[in-house]
């Protein structure tokens, strides 16, 4: 800035690189005016360039102030260049810093440094079942508290953890909602969200069977500027916002032992606030000791759902501006705090006081028998977090709103009675011991650090897990879905196809081919869709397969005319699940029959599919093979797989390595004794002969049914199948290992435990090598069965022994499909069951 003849000159600076350092050709240290100073530009008044290099400003203006490095700086001309830049710094003391907005020295809470507070409402369950709906209600004092401490105590907003009911009813809902209305009508924020017992109908647990939804809808909530929206329709799954100043805070309330696609949402939804500080609220979160609760949802509920130890792997540990989760559903008082993926600690806590019953004795120390005896209910127990910005600290209190009520409290003071005081007389009594009976304990009244006056810190990091709890894949849950089958990237995403009869547009019996798309862990990638391009007739037996760049065929055997005779069809799809062809049909002879097709895959894209075929209609299946490339394109024409057509062949499997070459192995009984065996052959990736048919078995007696196939990249594979070597009628699941040559390479092994039935093998060889067998299994011989795994190393040693994949037991699991990829990762999909009602859906299931 100068002035000349009474004019103000300002050089406007860009923001160059070059505007953060000071011009060329010297730094004026001798105290000179050279000729590349600002003074010689100020004055070139004649207009003529004097090959001068102009200085950058580092600072507005001469004298402005401003916050430089946390302390005051003043903008000046420092040396003598001529040039503007900041002083040094006058650090600001007493743990103040420097405000921007008035560039003094503060404290980072600026004009917001009172204390405010949150309170939370522990199972309200038996307010709502054993107190009648007046204003004795406790659950209404506990209202009327907030409300007569919102002024006092800074409450910025109210959160239920979940029971508000005890067994899902209109009264019960009513009580609630009416103890609610009384925020409503003071414009007092609150979340309120499910607990298991929201669900309940008649005893019987049902997540469409709450009546939440008619209590507190998404429309009781809509018109609030705090209220920012649902997951779906439902109000179930809801956030909040509350802010104090530039403090932001989001509540993120989550149903009871949430489904996977709920994780996800959240998921979502946290990582597009990362300016906000964000608060989890779910039911059932922690247990007693602080450890994650297992025993959600309960196993008696036969429902698909996240567990604690869910919640955390696959949402709150990954995101650095989740600080907080609060739960309740178990008779306790909990804290811990963990450190997230990214560094960041997050605060868990556990409260729920509902099992604290009434004592009318003339001290705590008679109140021996009060812990969920009688008439408990919870003693109008509630708690407070109270958040400190002049120190970053927040303080929890737990306070009771019926202190001085001497029907619930000995001489009306308060205390806890499911704690050391609890000596039932009768050891069969419930009860328990969970915290301290004093209210003043560290127990109830403690406090934690947090810095919450400053934005979080942004980071997401999953830290490459894979690993999702058991999810349904199918969206529409009417009719049956069967045969699902599974395609895994090298990424982790994977694509789910299967047989669907959720259409009443062809009549029921009928079924769809039907896929989705996952990302890697399991959050929905595309929706599900038919496969094929109309819904007439009948498609059943699908398969799938996926190359290096997650492009996929889907091919199954297709009755579209519906006159019972079935063709194979195929469609590629691109990883995004937009189509890439249609070959229809697959085979290239039409008479007779053509179904169970399998479809393998390279890398590149160049495909192999492999059917049962019956052109001969004859009854006795052969097993033919065609290959493309990866546009669909014709490689190579329909060919036999075994040359000649005597006997029956059945089930193939097919298999392709890096370069394409070809495994296929079939169930075999050419010698038409009814006894079957498994062979195998190879071809080169042009469909001509590698190596000859061999028998994978070794020992032939009895029957060897159902093959599954797995290729490495280096064209070694592994076969399994189901095996009844002795004739017994009990089936056992056994594997062999063959080189690329079709040289046996790992001598016959049992995968399944002796003993009950083991059914419908798959087996999936990662790239290099490594190989998973999964299978129906009824060790136990009840008739229900599971799913179970084991997985290998290239060599045949153990990489993880036998394990349940499916975590609900109740009903049937079946007919899995699985597969691995060279990470590690393993996805796993079967029909399902669970609720034992004779409908089957899709499960999903990832490590």
């Amino acid at each position: 800035m100068t002035i000349i003849g009474g004019l103000l000159i300002l050089a406007v600076v860009s923001c160059s690189p070059d505007a953060t350092r000071k011009g060329t050709p010297d730094a004026d240290v001798d105290g000179d005016t050279d000729a590349g100073d600002v003074s010689d530009v100020v004055n070139d008044v004649d207009g003529e360039s004097d090959g001068d290099v102009p200085c950058g400003d580092l600072c507005p203006g001469l004298g402005v102030t401003g916050c430089v490095d946390g302390g005051i700086a003043e903008c000046g001309q420092f040396d003598a260049d001529a040039c503007l830049e900041w002083s040094a710094p006058v650090p600001c003391e007493g743990g103040t810093r420097c405000d921007p907005d008035t560039v003094t020295c503060r404290e980072p809470c600026g004009d917001f440094c009172a204390p405010f507070s949150i309170v939370i409402l522990p199972d309200t369950q038996y307010y709502t079942s054993k107190q009648p709906n007046d204003a004795d209600n406790t659950y209404r004092k506990q209202m009327q508290w907030v409300l007569d401490h919102r002024a006092s105590d800074g409450i910025a907003f109210v959160v239920h953890e979940g029971d508000i009911t005890n067994a899902n009813t209109t009264s019960q809902w009513q009580i609630a909602s009416d103890a609610h209305a009384m925020l409503d009508a003071a414009g007092m924020p609150y979340t309120v969200t499910t607990g298991n017992h929201d669900y309940l109908l008649s005893g019987v647990f049902g997540r469409s069977d709450s009546l939440f939804d008619t209590y507190f809808p998404a429309s009781r909530f809509a018109a609030n500027a705090w209220y920012g929206g649902s997951y779906g329709s439902s109000n179930i799954n809801n956030y909040n916002f509350f802010s104090v100043g530039p403090m932001r805070f989001m509540v993120l309330s989550i149903e009871y032992s949430a489904r996977k696609d709920v994780l996800c949402w959240a998921d979502d939804l946290v990582a597009s606030h990362p300016d906000h500080h964000v608060i989890l609220v779910t039911h059932c979160y922690l247990t007693h000791g602080g450890g994650y609760s297992g025993g959600c949802p309960d196993p008696d509920y036969n429902a698909i759902g996240a567990t604690g130890s869910a919640v955390w792997d696959e949402l709150v540990s990954r995101h650095s501006n989740i600080f907080m989760v609060l739960s309740g559903h178990i008779g306790d008082s909990e804290y811990r705090v963990k450190t997230s993926n990214t560094g960041a600690p997050v605060h868990e806590m556990l409260v729920d006081y509902q099992f604290e019953g009434e004592c009318t004795a003339s001290s705590a120390a008679s109140c021996t028998n009060h812990c969920r005896i009688g008439t408990y209910h919870g003693n109008g127990w509630m708690w407070q977090l109270i958040f400190d910005p002049r120190q970053n600290s927040i303080r929890a209190s737990t306070f009771t709103v019926e202190e001085g009520n001497t029907e619930m409290f000995p001489q009306g003071q308060p205390a806890f009675f499911c704690s050391e005081l609890f000596d039932p007389p009768d050891p069969d009594q419930t009860g328990g011991d969970w915290y301290a009976s004093d209210p003043a304990s560290p127990q109830h009244q403690y406090a934690f650090s947090y810095n919450f006056v400053d934005p979080p810190a942004v980071g997401i990091d999953s830290m490459g897990r894979t690993a999702f709890s058991d999810r349904t894949v199918n969206r529409l849950s009417a009719g049956d879905q069967f045969a699902p089958a599974v395609a895994l990237s090298p990424a982790g995403a994977f694509v789910t196809v299967w047989e669907d009869d959720s259409s009443s547009t062809d009549g029921a019996g009928n079924f769809d081919i039907f896929m989705r798309g996952f990302a890697p862990g399991g959050c929905v990638a595309f929706s599900d869709a038919m496969v094929h391009a109309d819904g007439a007739g009948h498609q059943q037996d699908p398969s799938i397969a996926m190359d290096a760049a997650g492009n996929f065929v889907v091919a199954w055997s297709d009755d579209t005319d519906d006159n019972g005779v079935y063709q194979i069809h195929a469609r590629g799809f691109f990883a995004d699940g937009t189509p890439r062809f249609t070959i229809a049909p697959v085979n290239s002879v039409a008479t007779g029959q053509q179904t169970l097709p399998s479809v393998a895959m390279a890398p590149d894209g160049r495909f192999v599919i492999a059917w049962q075929d019956d052109r001969a209609s004859d009854g006795n299946g052969q097993i033919l093979m065609r290959g493309f490339s990866a546009d669909g394109s014709e490689r190579f024409t329909d060919r036999s797989v075994h040359d000649d057509a005597l006997g029956a062949r059945l089930r193939p499997r097919v298999g392709l390595d890096a370069a394409a070459n070809i495994v296929v192995v079939w169930q075999d009984d050419s010698d038409g004794n009814g006894a079957f065996q498994i062979h195998a052959r190879g071809f080169n990736a042009d469909g001509t002969n590698r190596f000859a048919r061999i028998t994978v078995n070794s020992v032939a007696d009895g029957q060897q049914l159902e093959p599954a196939l797995g290729v490495a990249s280096d064209g070694s594979f592994v076969v399994a199948w189901r095996d009844d070597a002795d004739g017994g009628g009990n089936y056992r699941i056994l594997a062999r290992a063959f080189t690329a040559a079709g040289a046996g390479r790992i001598a016959d092994f049992a995968v399944s435990a002796a003993g009950g039935q083991h059914r419908t093998p798959v087996l999936s060889v990662a790239p290099g090598g490594a190989f998973l067998v999964s299978w129906s299994d009824d060790s136990d011989g009840d008739g229900n069965y599971d799913i179970f795994a084991r997985s290998y190393n290239n060599d045949g040693s153990d990489l993880r022994v036998q394990w349940t994949v499916n975590r609900v037991a109740n009903g049937p699991q079946r007919f899995p499909g699985a597969a691995i990829n060279d990470p590690g990762t393993q996805v796993f999909v079967w029909e399902d069951d669970g609720d034992d009602n004779g409908t089957y859906q899709i499960l999903a299931r990832g490590w």
